[in-house]
């Protein structure tokens, strides 16, 4: 029962908690909005904006003033007005008004009476200003009958709106105003006659098509020869605007900037300047200028100029800036200069900057000293291009008086400027000049930038008169002009940095490096190529590459006495990594003329296959390779190197210079100079007319030892020297490792100077003695005439035989003997067989014959010692040695050699005893020696010990002996060499051995050999005493019982005299920290054993539990009978 009341109880109970939902669930009450209204669940939202749209909306009305809404907004889109200019747009917005109100019932009429007024009523297609009550302009709201009234009445700031087209022939006028002329993208303003005057004026014309038909303007106190004048500080803004500039008469310029006025083409202006042919006139000229930053401004606009008479554009004073913009000036300068002068006379002024820009100067005249563009300093952006093409002047022009320093970024295109003949500056002009006007030009190349000078007319593709630097990555190109390819010219300074690229090619000369054509006193010209640089100079016409100073009179003097003809002022120098060629050119490689010229450590150049000279030093110049330079000169079609005319042409030690396959001589020295040569090889080249295939010498020359020449060939004489009669020369032995070349020689090593002269050849190979001619010349200095080769006197041979006897199997023909020739020589070394017929190392060679074969060993030096020898072969006996195995190399004869083997049948034997020796012992008979036995035959090889006593592998065998043991080796092939060696055994010196270790086996007869073993003392501690009896290990303590529970012991169990869970007493004072949760313990660990045999008192629980479950029952039972009764 009680079990029943308790689950009602719990039912009542979850009854309770759930009955507050079910109220809710089960309400009578409706939820409502704030006005009562019941909302049904499909009224219920989460958009917190969401609004009843079903009512009807309250009407708005709209100021039309203020666009203002009165009440809620309407939900139709309204269109965007249309602009319209002031007036016109006033009238338009009436007609809308009074449409939208007839249209509209939920906006009041606020237009009822406000008439529109007709202003278009009898309007005419255009006006010239001049009277008419028709209005044409219109400042705000006030309207006027011209143009000039409204100038004349507009406050600083306005701006004036054109109504209709407008065309004046009085011109315009501004006088200290500050206003804005503006077409309204629709009208035209044109100016016939007269064009404007702006005096201390900021002037924009915007948004019209502006064209001015003039040759002059209306201001009668100044100079009226010109369409437009812009004076005193005046600013005339030309912004989007199609402008026309042409004159209607021949008197002016077009238009002119003076005193400190600026001239802006903006935001998309079209503007067009042509036809103003007057004498020195201009399409825009500019002058006058107190301060520096005036200009003109072209941006994101196009300006053309063309068919001008002095320049397209004379802005002397100022500067040009394109912005996004792009200019075109052709056929201007007829009788002046050409396209754009904007030359920066003075202190200020003549920068054109271009930013994103192309500028084109094209067709334009000016005659040799004429220009499509000449700045004093350009500045452009990796983004801009100028294209300078066709002009007859130069195509760009830089230089200025002032120190303004020019960086092209960008590209350039200079083609076919200048006419035919010397004339003109150049494709690309750095303009110097150092007289009543200074005139410096510094450019930059700037990484990047792309400068292409090609096909030019002018004096150079490009010319530099004062500084040009060429920055790493830059690239100049300047091919096929008709004049030079690159100029320095006047002591200008060119530096071509590392990394750039420079290509000059096919034009008629190459690099120009020109001193002395400016004043002296500016002279400190020099043409420099870092290390890194890439140049060509291949292909022109004359020369590669010129340094000179020839406008200087040979010999002449100042009046202070110095020598004007002196290259102190005029450098060349090509530095280390660099890479310079000057090949295939018509004349020289290099034609240094009276210059420093210097290729230093690390410099690659080549000047090869050029029509005439590879490099030609005269006039005084100065030649010098350097250290660790690397120059080759070949294949020219005269000779490699000409040094003449007082020049001084020096080869340092270390150049790897390559003088080779020259036609006519490798080097020549003429007279009065001077040739130093340290290193290089001087090889191969040839003279089909002259002495002197590799040095013609008619002046000074020093040759060290490390000079590689021969191999040359002279049709007269002196195939390698030609020594003039009143020259010296100095010369050193010849290398060690030199050999003739063959035909018509012969490849026979060279062993010395041979003379060489005209009616007595070398000659150390005739037929009969009477033909040969070897006279040896020995290396030091020379004074006058002498033809030298270097060659060799006369050689020896030896020829070695092999032949063998004896009873032979079918296989021995096919054996080989190895033979070892040495030489006294140890220097004698060969790559090959071909000078001597044997490879030598270090004064040996090595070589094989089989039986009927010989060797030749041919060009030995007379008189050499040598020694023949034969290795020891298995089965053969040296029979004997016919010829001197040891001796001479004979006098031009042979010697020869012939090595007799006799094949062996015959056997021998070897007989090895181990002795014992010193203080033995019983033990010491059992001790095993090692021996091993090498034969000189490796191919004896057997599988077991039956057929020798020892088994063989390749020729080698081992063996054990105990002490009074012998071993015999028996069947050995008589006349085998052997080698018989004992290993090392510990605690045993070996004492002596009687008898050959190493021999021949011997025929038919045995060879003992016995090795006897000293037994080492006891001071000799080979092997570690060992005691015969150890010590007696002293008895360890016994260690203590430990006391025996009669029960295992509870883990870590305190001592007697602590109490068991108390804190074993610390020496520190501080408690240790407490963790913050005791760890659980581990109970199947070893050290926590349960103890075990004290489990009673669980038995005694559960006797417990079970006697009290017995009572609660017998309880309820009775307690049950009790209720029933």
């Amino acid at each position: 029962m009680k079990k029943r009341w308790f689950v009602v109880i719990l039912t009542i109970g979850l009854l309770l908690c759930v009955m507050p939902l079910s109220a809710l669930a089960l309400s009578s009450d409706p939820i409502t909005d704030s006005d009562g209204t019941i909302i049904g669940w499909e009224d219920l939202s989460t958009d917190l904006c969401s609004f009843d749209l079903s009512e009807e909306q309250t009407p708005v009305a709209v100021d039309p003033g203020t666009n203002a809404a009165s009440g809620p907004a309407e939900t139709d889109p309204v269109e965007d007005p249309v602009e319209t200019d002031p007036v016109k747009g006033a009238a338009d917005a009436n007609s809308a008004k009074t449409a939208a109100a007839a249209t509209t019932p939920f906006v009041e009429d606020l237009y009822a009476d406000d008439p529109i007024p007709d202003l278009y009523a009898d309007t005419t297609d255009s006006a010239d200003g001049t009277g008419s009550d028709q209005a044409v302009c219109a400042i705000g709201d006030q309207t006027y009958a011209t143009l000039t009234e409204a100038i004349d009445d507009a406050a600083d700031g306005a701006q004036i709106d054109l109504l209709q087209d407008i065309e004046l022939s009085t011109g315009l006028e501004f006088h200290s105003k500050n206003l804005t002329i503006s077409g309204g993208n629709t009208y035209t303003l044109t100016l016939e006659q007269y064009g404007m005057y702006a005096y201390q004026s900021d002037i924009t014309f915007q948004d019209l098509t502006l064209t001015i038909h003039a040759a002059q303007h209306t201001h009668e106190h100044s100079a009226g020869n010109t369409a437009n004048l812009i004076t005193h500080s005046s600013k005339l803004h030309l912004s989007h605007v199609e402008f026309s500039l042409t004159p209607d008469q021949i008197l002016g310029s077009g238009i002119f900037l003076e005193s400190d006025s600026d001239l802006y083409f903006e935001d998309n202006t079209y503007a067009e300047i042509s036809g103003f042919a007057a004498e020195k006139a201009s399409g825009i000229y500019a002058e006058s200028y107190s301060e520096d930053g005036h200009g003109i401004w072209v941006t994101s606009s196009s300006l053309n100029v063309t068919d001008c008479n002095w320049n397209g554009m004379t802005i002397d004073p100022i500067n040009l800036t394109l912005d996004n913009a792009g200019v075109y000036l052709t056929r201007n300068g007829t009788s002046g200069y050409g396209g754009l002068g904007c030359y920066g006379v003075g202190s200020i002024g003549g920068t054109l900057t271009m930013i994103s820009s192309t500028l084109t100067t094209t067709g334009n005249y000016g005659g040799w000293d004429g220009y499509g563009i000449y700045v004093g300093v350009l500045d452009m952006d990796a983004a801009s291009t100028l294209y300078a093409t066709d002009n007859q002047g130069s195509g760009v022009g830089i230089g200025n008086s002032r120190e303004g320093e020019s960086h092209i970024r960008g590209q350039i295109y200079c083609t076919g400027n200048g006419t035919s003949g010397i004339g003109g500056g150049g494709g690309f002009y750095v303009h110097a000049q150092h007289d009543d006007h200074t005139y410096e030009g510094n450019v930059t190349i700037e990484p990047g930038a792309y400068l292409y000078a090609c096909n030019n007319k002018a004096l150079a593709g490009v010319l530099n008169n004062w500084i040009l630097n060429i920055e790493s990555g830059a690239t100049v190109i300047a091919d096929n002009n008709e004049q030079f390819g690159f100029g320095n010219s006047f002591d200008a300074r060119t530096t071509i940095k590392s990394g750039a690229n420079v290509s000059v090619n096919n034009n008629l000369h190459g690099i120009y490096n020109y001193a002395g054509g400016g004043d002296l006193a500016w002279a400190t010209g020099f043409f420099l190529i870092e290390g890194g640089a890439n140049v060509t100079a291949n292909n022109n016409t004359y020369y590669g590459i010129c340094n000179t100073v020839n406008e200087r009179i040979y010999g002449s003097t100042d009046d202070d006495g110095k020598n004007l003809y002196t290259p102190e002022d005029d450098y060349f120098t090509i530095q280390g990594g660099a890479d310079v060629s000057a090949d295939g050119n018509g004349l020289y490689g290099i034609f240094n003329a009276g210059g420093v010229f210097t290729i230093e450590n690390g410099a690659n150049i080549s000047t090869c296959n050029n029509g005439y000279y590879g490099i030609l030093n005269n006039n005084y110049g100065t030649f010098t390779m350097e250290t660790g330079a690397n120059v080759s000169v070949c294949n020219n079609s005269s000779a490699g190197i000409f040094n003449t005319t007082s020049g001084t042409f020096t080869v340092e030690n270390g150049v790897d210079l390559q003088v080779e396959h020259n036609k006519n001589s490798g080097i020549v020295n003429n007279e009065n100079a001077t040739l130093t040569l340290l290193s290089g090889r001087v090889r191969y080249n040839t003279t089909s007319t002259w002495y002197g295939g590799g040095l013609r010498n008619y002046s000074t020359a020093t040759l060290s030892d490390d000079v590689q020449l021969y191999n040359n060939h002279a049709k007269v004489g002196g195939d390698d020297i030609e020594n003039g009669n009143g020259a010296t020369i100095t010369f050193g032995v010849t290398g060690s490792d030199w050999a003739l070349d063959g035909y018509p020689d012969c490849y026979h090593p060279i062993d010395g100077w041979y003379d060489d002269y005209e009616s007595t050849r070398w000659n150390a190979h005739a037929e009969d003695e009477a033909g040969l001619h070897m006279v040896l010349t020995q290396p030091g200095t020379y004074y006058g005439s002498m033809s030298l080769k270097a060659a060799h006197g006369p050689t020896g041979s030896l020829i070695v035989h092999k032949q063998t006897t004896g009873e032979q199997l079918v296989d021995d023909c096919d054996a080989e003997f190895t033979f070892v020739l040495t030489l006294d020589d140890e220097n004698i070394n060969t790559v090959n067989d071909e000078r001597y017929g044997v490879r030598f190392e270090n004064g040996k060679a090595t070589f094989t014959l089989k039986d009927g074969e010989s060797k030749t060993i041919e060009n030995l030096p007379v008189r050499m010692g040598y020694t023949i020898t034969e290795q020891s072969k298995g089965g053969w006996l040296l029979a004997r040695v016919d010829g001197d195995a040891e001796g001479k190399v004979p006098y031009r004869a042979t010697a020869e050699i012939a090595f007799v083997n006799e094949k062996q049948t015959a056997t021998g034997s070897l007989v090895v005893t181990k002795e014992l020796a010193g203080e033995l012992d019983a033990d010491d008979a059992d001790t095993v020696f090692n021996f091993m036995l090498m034969l000189d035959d490796n191919t004896i090889t057997t599988a077991d010990a039956e057929e020798y006593g020892v088994q063989f592998e390749n020729g080698i065998a081992s063996f054990s002996l105990k002490g009074g043991e012998s071993i015999t080796i028996a069947n050995l092939p008589a006349g085998v060499g052997y080698t018989i060696a004992e290993v090392r055994q510990t605690g045993w010196t070996l004492q002596s051995v009687s008898g050959a270790d190493t021999g021949v086996v011997p025929k038919n007869d045995t060879a003992e050999i016995v090795f006897t073993n000293l037994k080492n003392g006891t001071d000799i501690p080979d092997v570690p005493v060992v005691p015969t009896e150890p010590e007696e290990p002293t008895e360890p303590e016994s260690p203590k019982t430990p006391e025996t529970p009669e029960e295992p012991a509870e883990p870590d169990a305190p001592a007697q005299d602590e109490t068991p869970g108390e804190e074993p007493a610390q020496d520190d004072t501080t408690v240790p920290a407490q963790p913050a949760e005791t760890p659980a313990q581990d109970t199947t660990k070893a050290d926590t054993l349960p103890q075990t045999g004290t489990t009673g008192w669980l038995a005694v629980v559960l006797m417990s539990f079970g006697f009290g479950l017995l009572a609660c029952g017998w309880f309820f039972t009775r307690k049950q009978r009790a209720a029933k009764h």
